[in-house]
């Protein structure tokens, strides 16, 4: 996931398999889309673990600052709600707030 954004962004576990990326600097909600899918696409690689194949996928929710609200809580409120509706349609997808 790291290697998926800007050496400014953060990519921080919250708990279990629930991640935040925090992007500093964007223009538009297309821009946390197409990272957002770059990271989907990265997770979908299948890789080796104990010479195991394994294969993953990810549901994320998009939120962004202040148009989906203007605290910590209400952003990650509203992410939480769109990560949700991905995994509602089918998981491995990516959703902003609606």
């Amino acid at each position: 996931m790291q290697g998926c954004v800007r050496e400014m962004d953060t990519v921080a576990r919250i708990g279990g398999d629930e991640f935040v990326v925090l992007l500093s600097v964007i223009e538009n909600e297309q821009d946390a889309l197409i990272v957002a899918e770059k990271i989907r696409f990265a997770l979908n690689q299948p890789f080796e673990i104990a010479g195991k194949n394994l294969n993953i996928s990810s549901s994320t929710g998009i939120a962004i600052y202040p148009e989906h609200g203007g605290n910590e809580n209400e952003l990650t409120g509203n992410a939480d709600i769109a990560m949700y509706h991905a995994k509602e349609s089918g998981r491995n997808n990516v959703e902003g707030v609606s």
